[in-house]
């Protein structure tokens, strides 16, 4: 047995939904990997596989054994630990006991310090089934998961009940338990096509053994042929199948051996339906593909199935049989729900909740209307444009009270800008509410249209400033309101009104919660609510700009002024664009640096009870290096100045690092903490301009002076 082996875990389960399949085989082989880390156990990479059926591990030439090593434990001083005849006292057999040897075991170890008691311990050689099944059961148990089981007395939950365990270094079975269910050898097949116990005789034969059993573990492997299945059905069909990488990616989650059928359904349905419309039918209710062919949809599709082939054609006949009664269903909601025009529906509003502490539909449809029209009006917008986003914030859920969306509440938004359309209420209008509901995820594109990145905005604000109002605000993992989509929504869609104050946005939808809104009155929240949520969307900001790329210090120099500036989310992008270019100038570091020095002699003068204003007793300094650094400072000044107008922070940034040469001359020549009062507080003016310039960007003392910067 060499001293190396291939390590394999897998858990075999109940069906596990496909959308947490990636997430849980990559938790459950972080856990195993720290498993081998913390004990010290070297190992090569680890990969993750998953199917609807298990999750597992494979990791590489991981060690046996830990490294064995002896270790020297000191004990008490020697003249304690034995007495003048040499024997062993009470406090030696004590320190014994507690290192688990004889008390004849110690030494006398001398050490710098002097002579004390001593024993040598050999520790590590844990096998690794030991390492692996200390405390195994108990991480597994810690994994998070969307929504969780329970099974046998409830004691023990997971994302689906455990049914089997697998655990083999090379051909060896680890002695791991999970769930009550004990490792070994016996993994499953596929539930139809094979569904008999399947032996793996060792960790590299997995698998193979799982393969001719029909299942295919490698969910990389699985999209792939699933992709190269969907093109043969479009050959077959004379047709090209619609790009949907997430559905393919959803679809190999569904089965254990990736088998491809194409079916199809009647052409009236692509002549009567809206595309979007038969689209979201098959896709989210059947997770079916669809082709195209001569310029629009092909009246067939494909759906990934568990098996090889289907020789009798029964499976085909069976999704072609429940497509078409779902197009059929979706068809009488499309042509009923034409029968009357959307904005008829605006009363029922008022009996569909919100939310209980918020009201209705129709009470969030007025605020929206208000909101978005004092946001127009801020943004100088003209009364047709202001006309034009009321009446798409006045529509923009109705919706929600059609039988369409409530058969597929997928098409919310979408269906309410076809039926717009149909109603003929004017482009923008229809587009806006089409498009409202974008974007849902950070990769998303934005509405198309001013008015619907408008409407869009207003609807999210207004669940915001409702979401604090009622104690709805995300803590940890829990965001049960989706306030963390609805802040990250705002931040990008502010971003694309140059001038919009987001703050200021947030206030107005705080305002329809008041006396003077729509209701319900919340006013009496509104102090604690408007600062957390202030805050709550300045961290949207910071987590958009980490995740295009900014560094966590340029995001604290410009969050620190904020409060200043305001929350213009196009202007605070500008800023972390300026201090990423000046990163790589010469005059970076010493900016850096002279900042953070201005700032903590200043914390320390108020600190004494300096009184610290700039230019005070300017007519104090007459010192050159005093005189060039209050020349240079008007200079630059004024060129700050000039480029703030123009939002132009880079050259306001340069304009502060052109200082580098006086404030440095400032520092050699000058003792700012003179015993003078009156010169004291001169220079300490003189230091509160620098400060004062030098945050008018951001604050520059933020930054990190590294390395590679340099």
């Amino acid at each position: 047995m060499s001293g190396r082996a291939r390590l394999l875990v897998e858990i075999g389960c109940e069906e596990i939904p496909a959308r947490m399949l990636d997430d849980a085989a990559a938790q459950v082989a972080r856990v195993v990997v720290e498993q081998l880390d913390r004990a010290g156990l070297d190992h090569g990479e680890a990969h993750a596989y998953h199917t609807p059926r298990r999750l597992a591990v494979l990791v590489d030439e991981v060690a046996r054994a830990t490294p064995r090593r002896e270790d020297l434990q000191l004990g008490p001083p020697a003249g304690v630990a034995w007495d003048a005849d040499g024997r062993p006292t009470k406090a030696a057999e004590g320190f014994a006991r507690r290192a688990g040897v004889a008390v004849d075991a110690l030494e006398r170890v001398t050490t710098d310090r002097g002579d004390y008691a001593g024993v040598r311990v050999v520790a590590g050689g844990r096998a690794l089934g030991e390492v692996l099944a200390d405390g195994f059961e108990e991480r597994i148990a810690r994994i998070p998961f969307p929504k969780s089981m329970r099974w046998g007395d409830g004691a023990w939950r997971f994302v689906r009940p455990v049914h089997w365990l697998v655990a083999l270094a090379d051909d060896e079975v680890l002695p791991l338990t999970l769930f009550g269910v004990r490792a070994g050898r016996t993994s499953r097949g596929h539930r139809a096509l094979a569904p008999g116990p399947v032996e793996i005789p060792d960790a590299a034969a997995w698998r193979e053994r799982l393969a001719a059993a029909w299942v295919v573990v490698d969910p990389a492997e699985r999209r792939e042929r699933l992709l190269a299945g969907l093109a043969r059905e479009g050959e077959s069909l004379g047709a090209e199948p619609v790009d949907d990488p997430e559905l393919l990616d959803e679809s190999g989650g569904l089965v254990e051996y990736p088998g491809m059928l194409s079916g199809r359904f009647d052409e009236r349905f692509v002549d009567a339906l809206p595309e979007e419309v038969l689209r979201t039918c098959l896709r989210h209710h059947q997770k079916a593909f669809v082709f195209r062919a001569g310029g629009r949809l092909a009246p067939a599709f494909a759906v990934a199935v568990g098996v090889p082939e289907d020789p009798a054609g029964h499976v085909r006949r069976g999704h072609e049989w429940v497509v078409g009664g779902r197009l059929d269903d979706a068809l009488f909601f499309w042509t009923e729900d034409r029968r009357r025009p959307l904005a008829d529906r605006r009363e029922a509003l008022a009996g569909v909740t919100f939310h209980q502490a918020l009201g209705s539909y129709a009470l969030k449809a007025e605020r929206t209307v208000r909101l978005v029209d004092r946001i127009a009006a801020g943004l100088g917008h003209d009364d047709a444009q202001r006309a034009t986003a009321r009446r798409a914030a006045e529509l923009a859920r109705c919706d929600l009270v059609t039988g369409l969306v409530g058969e597929f509440p997928e098409l919310q938004g979408v269906a309410g800008g076809l039926l717009a359309r149909e109603d003929g209420e004017p482009e923008p209008v229809w587009r806006a509410i089409y498009a409202h509901y974008l974007p849902q995820g950070p990769d998303d594109p934005l509405p198309d249209g001013e008015v619907g990145r408008l409407v869009g905005l207003a609807d999210r604000l207004d669940t915001i400033a409702g979401g604090f109002l009622a104690g709805l605000e995300p803590t940890g993992s829990r965001d049960p309101f989706a306030m963390r989509r609805a802040g990250s929504a705002a931040v990008r869609l502010a971003e694309t009104f140059d001038a919009l104050d987001l703050g200021a946005a947030l206030d107005e939808a705080f305002d329809g919660y008041g006396p003077a809104g729509p209701g319900p009155d919340l006013s009496d929240r509104r102090e604690p609510a408007g600062a957390a949520a202030r805050a709550f969307l300045v961290d949207r900001f910071a987590s958009l700009a980490e995740r295009r790329g900014a560094r966590y210090d340029e995001i604290a120099a410009v969050r620190a002024v904020v409060d200043r500036v305001g929350l213009v989310v196009a202007d605070l992008f500008r800023r972390l664009e300026a201090l990423a270019a000046l990163r790589g100038s010469d005059d970076f570091h010493a900016l850096a640096a002279a900042s953070k020095r201005v700032r903590n002699i200043l914390a320390q003068a108020r600190e004494r009870g300096e009184p610290v204003e700039p230019d005070q007793h300017a007519e104090a300094l007459a010192l050159p290096a005093e005189r060039d650094l209050r020349e240079g400072l008007a200079a630059a000044e004024a060129t700050a100045q000039d480029a703030a107008r123009r939002a132009d922070h880079l050259a306001a940034l340069r304009a502060v690092a052109a200082l580098r040469p006086q404030v440095d001359r400032f520092f050699d020549e000058v003792l700012v903490m003179d015993d003078n009062p009156v010169l004291r507080r001169a220079r300490l003016g003189l230091l509160a301009r620098i400060h004062r310039l030098a945050h008018a960007t951001a604050d520059i003392a933020e930054l990190v002076v590294e390395g590679n910067d340099r």
